[in-house]
């Protein structure tokens, strides 16, 4: 028993990492790699009926980026995992982190980027997990200028001729929402993994009004683009009002099953969002 709950816990733990790096695959299938299609998410109980697309993605809806604390709860097969989210820095140097625990586990990564208008430069990302299993740590160090990804631990796993607007595994998720905020329509990241280029495409598919513990707000409803015979379906929702923070990613398994992961608490540049600021 005792096994078994330290396996669901693991199995969480990578869950929760993995949606909010977009691979959304449970680990024996995270080298799976997507293709162009469109899928229909299931609506969740919480939130109302999707809206068609409005100004909302208009460029003057467009977010800057400030500070901001987030945290998440995801729960599946009994288990939960708490994660949190920080933006600190400034334009020239900002630093994104992310850690998320359970029992048995602990997982740690940041990015340290620049700020160049609309686009996110990476300049460095790290990643530690410990606990069940073998622990791991990598780095991964970008010159874009020349269009290099060097892997610290690992320099025969360095990527070469980079893609010229590559990400790393969680730049790209603020990449996402600043894009969304400025009404682009073509969502698509080519992502550091190790010595891998991965390949992520969304799509708006309309707004939504969701129920936190915050107190109701508006959303951007987006999806991810897979496989026209997956049957996997991944949404975000991001919020306008609050600075387009990702409020909630839903995830339904080809077999069936799903996972939520929801925001429970939020600061915007040192200020806590409320129920009352909400309304």
């Amino acid at each position: 028993m005792e096994f078994k709950h330290k396996t669901g816990g693991a199995l969480l733990l990578r869950i929760v990492i993995a949606a909010f790096s977009a691979v959304l695959l449970f680990q024996s299938a995270a080298n799976s790699a997507p293709t162009s299609a469109t899928t229909t998410a299931p609506e969740s109980p919480a939130v109302s009926n999707a809206t068609p697309d409005t100004s909302q993605t208009s460029p003057t809806h467009a977010a800057v980026l400030q500070p901001f604390t987030a945290t998440y709860k995801a729960e599946f097969s009994g288990f939960g995992v708490t994660a949190e989210r920080k933006l600190t820095g400034t334009p020239e140097s900002w630093r994104l982190d992310f850690s998320a625990n359970s029992m048995f586990a602990k997982i740690e990564e940041y990015s340290r980027f620049a700020q160049q208008a609309g686009r996110l430069v990476p300049l460095h990302y790290d990643y530690k997990k410990t606990g069940l299993g073998k622990d791991r740590h990598t780095a991964l160090s970008f010159e874009s200028t020349q269009r290099r990804v060097i892997n610290v631990y690992d320099k025969d796993h360095t990527i070469e001729s980079a893609p010229k607007d590559i990400q790393d595994k969680i730049s790209y998720q603020l990449q996402l929402a600043l894009d969304v905020a400025a009404g682009k329509k073509e969502l698509k990241y080519d992502v550091a993994d190790g010595k891998k280029i991965r390949h992520y495409e969304f799509r708006v598919t309309g707004t939504e009004k969701i129920d936190t513990p915050m107190g109701s707000v508006e959303t951007i409803k987006v999806q991810r683009v897979r496989a026209q015979d997956s049957e996997r379906v991944t949404n975000i929702w991001f919020a306008p009002q609050w600075n387009y923070a990702l409020v909630k990613l839903q995830q339904q398994e080809d077999n069936g099953k799903s996972y939520q992961i929801t925001l429970t608490k939020l600061s915007i540049d040192g200020k806590a969002v409320s129920l009352k600021k909400s309304q």
